[in-house]
């Protein structure tokens, strides 16, 4: 009998591994302020999704965006030339 991990395309599971180095990078990288309150939850092609705890903070994201573009840049692991923010509970 087969496990249910077997069924999983391989592709899922390089995008968890994906989105746990951003997270990775995310804490060693981010304002000191934010790392608790924000988490990646997908990447797509080029753009990576941030979900934040509270709205507060999204905006500030939204409106601070090219600086977090910025850092985001410095990463080795793949190129993000566009974030998206959600409100995450």
């Amino acid at each position: 009998m087969k496990r249910i991990s077997s069924f999983i395309p391989v592709h899922v599971i390089n995008k968890k591994a994906l989105i746990k180095e951003f997270n990775s990078f995310i804490y060693d990288n981010f304002p000191n302020d934010i790392i608790g309150k924000i988490e990646a939850i997908n990447i797509k092609d080029d753009i990576l999704m941030i979900g934040c705890m509270n709205s507060s903070l999204a905006t500030i994201l939204r409106f601070e965006k090219q600086l977090y573009l910025d850092i985001l840049s410095k990463n080795k692991i793949c190129k993000i030339k566009d974030l998206k923010i959600s409100i995450i509970d």
